[in-house]
């Protein structure tokens, strides 16, 4: 029999809260982060209060209503926003600008590729700026294009390849980068399903290979689902966590049998209802207690 859907909710006292970890032992913390924006002379409030942990080596969803502040949270934790209260901490450490120890993804990947250079170029971009010797690049290169494969087309061009093809050289980047921690902002978007179905497995493969630690935004609830270990459920904005969940499925998961599970079919409905209330503005009694 499987648990209950509440038993695996982690809401901390505070709302807004997801789970926290013992101090020194998260990867990524972000706490009491606020972010207001200024909007024809009058302050809009973003998101409000919200704070969370990630593990080393874990990945995380994080979806939300439409509007509901991810993007402005990601930007935030990634260096590239400043908040306007609290922090963000990267292996203990304040986030005041792009960390080295970081990379993102977006969902733009055409628009962070450059078109004049072939893949194998754009992957070792990053390592070039940072000075590296080309025999470490040339090694790193070599096992991020494997790792996404795309060992077959590192002399192709972007506009040569598929979209899905595309968004592989984008993580690819990202991977030979060897950050600690990952970032991805909606990337399967713009990619059709099957294509997306791809990509996600691709992502828990890269994920288990390196041991990186992994926060993706997605808008899908299925997405979330079967990616994450958990799914941080955000209001809509001025946005708190509504609800933080573990997702126990199986550790190996497949796109035929693990979304016939009837506990993915829970998982998923749970989620969405979460997203529900949080249109209207309600909060679930676990995470209000």
């Amino acid at each position: 029999m499987q648990p209950d859907i509440n038993e695996h909710t982690r809401s901390a006292d505070a709302p807004g809260a997801g789970r926290v970890l013992a101090e020194g032992t998260a990867m990524l913390s972000v706490r009491n982060l606020k972010k207001v924006y200024q909007t024809d002379g009058r302050p809009v409030e973003a998101v409000r209060n919200l704070t969370f942990d990630l593990r080393p080596g874990e990945l995380a969803c994080l979806v939300g209503p439409s509007g509901s502040g991810k993007t402005t949270l990601l930007k935030c934790i990634s260096g590239l926003m400043a908040p306007t209260e609290g922090e963000v901490l990267l292996d203990g450490a304040k986030v005041t600008g792009p960390p080295k120890k970081m990379a993102v993804v977006f969902q733009e990947y055409g628009r962070s590729l450059f078109p004049w250079m072939r893949v194998r170029e754009n992957v070792e971009l990053p390592l070039k700026n940072q000075g590296m010797a080309k025999p470490e690049r040339d090694r790193l290169v070599d096992e991020a294009l494997e790792a996404v494969g795309l060992s077959h087309v590192p002399k192709s061009y972007p506009w040569q390849l598929s979209g899905g093809m595309q968004q592989r050289v984008a993580i690819a980047r990202a991977v030979a980068y060897q950050p600690e921690v990952l970032l991805m902002d909606e990337p399967f978007a713009a990619v059709d399903a099957q294509t997306r179905a791809d990509l996600e497995d691709l992502i828990r493969a890269v994920w288990k290979k390196l041991g990186v630690t992994v926060l993706f935004v997605t808008h899908d609830i299925d997405e979330s689902v079967y990616l994450g270990e958990r799914v941080i459920i955000l209001s809509s904005s001025p946005t708190v966590v509504q609800e933080d969940l573990l997702i126990d499925l199986p550790a190996e998961r497949d796109q035929l049998n693990t979304r016939a599970l009837p506990r993915f079919t829970e998982l998923r409905h749970h989620v969405y209802e979460q997203i529900q209330l949080a249109k209207t503005g309600q909060r679930p009694a676990a995470a209000s207690r």
